[in-house]
């Protein structure tokens, strides 16, 4: 099971803190694809209650961003979760396939 690591929380929807996000991980030399996108992966029904906070209809984002460095064999996760106008940005890690060291610190900073 990927363990993830708190990073950030901007004070803004998912899509204004994905595009602060890439510009500040583009100007450290980073590439950024997003893997997954929970709106775009299913149908919400407009009167959907949302089963992590009651919210009638659900509000909650998350998105999968996969961070890339010039030469790591693996690519950093980090996972957005957005609700009410905020988005927290962690780090997942697996045992299996973690970033190198390097991306990892880059990626933080």
């Amino acid at each position: 099971m990927p363990r993830t690591t708190p990073l950030i929380t901007f004070d803004m929807d998912c899509e204004p803190a994905i595009a602060r996000l890439r510009a500040m991980l583009a100007a450290q030399g980073l590439r950024v694809v997003r893997s997954f996108d929970l709106r775009s992966a299913c149908a919400t029904p407009p009167d959907l209650t949302c089963p992590h906070h009651g919210d009638v209809p659900c509000d909650c984002q998350v998105v999968v961003l996969l961070v890339y460095g010039e030469q790591s064999l693996f690519p950093a996760s980090l996972l957005l979760h957005a609700h009410r106008g905020q988005t927290q940005i962690e780090m997942a890690a697996s045992s299996a396939q973690s970033p190198q060291h390097d991306l990892e610190t880059t990626v933080r900073t």
